[in-house]
């Protein structure tokens, strides 16, 4: 799974990207007890969306969203979509505004390619996503295109900390990590490079610093 370009190279710079339809395979499986495996991660959702303060006027949406759990933080009346690859996803996404009051337009859809206009939304959630995805490059990509000007993006996921190598733990767990859940040696920072996007705001999120919370803006834009 790694290469052998030099022993200071990023893990994980060097693994075969999962396939998106093994994606969909897996987390079709894990559907019915999604929740329940994200329970662990749902204090860090909740202090990622306080600390990005959306508001009831804004055009939220949430990438790769599947329960629906994000929707618990966000304002009620806000206008909010839902995208995620895996339709059982989708279905409990809807459910889950219905028993919260809330109105979700949610799709069965490719992030990679967005069925949005240019500027469509005020603010993009990728949480504990871009770890998932087999290339968030493109996802990167279409979040900068969806993203009205002065627009934010929060992100919620576990990376490794810029400048420090992964963890032994994090090393011997990822080969079947990678297979069954997401990727646990990716950087945020390299995905960055080469995007339109800069760091604002970054914090630890929970579990130890495990997570992390970071708010993106589109270079130029006043904070």
């Amino acid at each position: 799974m790694n290469g052998g370009m030099g022993s200071s190279r990023d893990p994980s710079s060097t693994s075969v990207p999962v396939a998106p339809w093994w994606n969909r395979v897996r987390y079709w499986a894990y559907a019915p007890v999604y929740d329940w495996l994200a329970w662990p991660m749902e204090r860090g959702r909740q202090r990622a969306i306080e600390g990005l303060g959306p508001s009831a006027d804004e055009r939220i949406l949430l990438l790769g969203c599947g329960t629906g759990l994000d929707l618990a933080y966000l304002p009620t009346e806000a206008q909010i979509a839902a995208l995620d690859a895996v339709p059982a996803m989708i279905r409990r996404t809807k459910a889950r505004a219905r028993s919260l009051g809330v109105t979700v337009d949610a799709h069965v859809g490719d992030a990679r390619a967005l069925p949005f206009d240019d500027d469509s939304f005020d603010v993009v959630l990728l949480h504990l996503f871009l770890s998932v995805v087999g290339t968030p490059e493109p996802v990167l990509a279409e979040t900068a295109r969806v993203l009205a000007p002065g627009g934010r993006v929060s992100i919620y996921d576990k990376f490794v900390p810029e400048g420090e190598r992964p963890s032994f733990w994090r090393r011997a767990f990822n080969p079947a990590a990678r297979i069954l859940f997401s990727d646990f040696t990716r950087r945020l920072e390299p995905m960055l490079e080469g995007t339109n996007f800069e760091v604002v705001a970054h914090r630890d999120a929970g579990l130890g610093g495990l997570y992390t919370a970071t708010i993106l803006r589109l270079k130029g834009e006043k904070t």
